[in-house]
């Protein structure tokens, strides 16, 4: 088993119960050649081996990976594409209650069932008027949901408020006061989410939910920068403000990203010879306009392409790189602006769609006028007409993300088969 099939197994595990974990392991066992089976019972007993050999850190660091887990497969399981809405849209309130569901979350219940009774009715009294004010502040889709969650238990709805809090308390501003006890509650649930939020844009991708990815993707963009919402203009402006006018450091700010997304289907086999689109084409190619381009024909199983350009049309207002890099500490990479390009395949009504492809796009260079990206894939075995989705999504901006539709045609083969 190589390095990616193990991955991939073991992202594979992170989504089940103990029992089917158990029984999964269990059919690998049975379907496995004789030197296969020995080779994992032998693998097994390294690890057990391991874990009794492993000094108190480490064995705090196996406990934390494990509790992780164990935190993802809770929060992916609401999120999985169910056979009836295969392709439901998840809001932010979904998305934070599936974070809510994480056994992580149950300290904050544990610790305040270890509080004096007076400071337990405190802390009851301080859920209660910040859910008032979420109510009256959030927009109508997340308190819709927030009113949708009466059903949770009482752990995992304090833990939802906690989690749109921190997306709304700069709306709400001094309406509700924290006191120091919900102030180091509301702290830790910022820290705890954040690593749940990093690990599952890591594992989603991997399951090639897009619906799934695309949802919590957003929500990361929202939950870095403490703002509620990407299509408000209240958030873009305060969003506007932290690149430009970053209060924390004498830097020059970025300016806001201003994009524009042009994507097309090709036969792969044209590639070296394909123009790209957008207006930074090399002397001599033509450029195209992507609503020009018609959509690539093929035959069943031929490889296509996806051909991305992001232009960045705020590159030129960029101030000199040198000034924004920072250390190696600090951003030991050199990335200044980074978005994901995420590729959906639509799939026949009552099918989920699915993930084709996720690929970073990186800026290290904030003079870059254009990012290019190409994702491969093979056409269906069927043909028809068929269409995809290319989405840039910032993780760490609100309100830029961009989405561009495309087709491609499979033709049906005609060529006489050989006797």
């Amino acid at each position: 088993m190589n390095s990616a099939q193990f991955q991939a197994g073991a992202a594979a595990l992170t989504f089940m119960s103990p029992e089917e974990r158990k029984a999964a392991i269990e059919k690998v066992m049975e379907n496995a050649s004789p030197e296969e089976r020995k080779q994992m019972q032998k693998q097994q007993k390294a690890m057990v081996q391991a874990m009794e050999q492993a000094s108190p850190e480490e064995k705090a660091q196996l406990m934390a990976q494990q509790q992780l887990m164990m935190d993802m497969r809770e929060f992916c399981q609401p999120l999985r594409p169910s056979a009836d809405e295969p392709d439901k849209l998840f809001s932010t309130v979904d998305v934070l209650t599936a974070m809510a569901s994480c056994p992580s979350f149950g300290a904050l219940h544990e610790a305040m069932k270890t509080l004096p009774q007076e400071e337990q009715k405190a802390c009851v009294i301080a859920f209660i008027g910040m859910e008032r004010a979420l109510l009256e502040h959030a927009t109508e889709a997340d308190a819709e949901g927030l009113r949708a969650s009466k059903s949770l238990a009482k752990e995992q709805k304090r833990a939802l408020l906690l989690l749109l809090w921190v997306l709304y308390h700069r709306k709400v501003g001094s309406a509700v006061t924290l006191d120091e006890r919900m102030t180091g509650f509301f702290d830790g649930t910022k820290r705890l989410a954040t690593k749940v939020l990093m690990q599952a844009q890591m594992l989603l991708p991997q399951q090639r939910w897009i619906k799934a990815t695309l949802a919590v993707s957003k929500v990361a963009a929202l939950f870095v920068n403490e703002l509620w919402s990407h299509d408000d203009d209240e958030c873009v402006r305060r969003m506007r403000d932290a690149l430009e006018h970053p209060s924390d450091t004498d830097s020059p700010g970025m300016p806001y990203p201003k994009l524009r997304l042009q994507a097309r289907t090709v036969l792969a086999s044209t590639l070296a010879t394909a123009p790209p689109t957008g207006d930074s084409a090399p002397e001599g190619w033509t450029i195209l306009d992507a609503a020009d381009v018609e959509p690539a024909v093929c035959l069943p199983g031929q490889t296509l392409a996806v051909q991305v350009e992001l232009q960045r049309e705020h590159a030129s207002s960029c101030v000199a790189p040198t000034e924004l890099i920072g250390d190696a500490t600090s951003n030991p990479h050199g990335v200044l602006e980074a978005f994901w390009l995420y590729v959906e395949g639509q799939r026949p009504e009552g099918s989920a769609n699915v993930l084709i492809a996720a690929q970073p796009l990186i800026v290290k260079d904030l003079a870059t006028p254009t990012l290019r990206a190409t994702v491969q894939f093979d056409a269906p075995p069927t043909p028809g007409e068929y269409s995809l989705t290319a989405h840039i999504n910032s993780t760490s901006v609100v309100g830029c993300d961009l989405a561009s539709d495309l087709k491609f045609v499979v033709q049906e083969d005609d060529v006489p088969a050989l006797e």
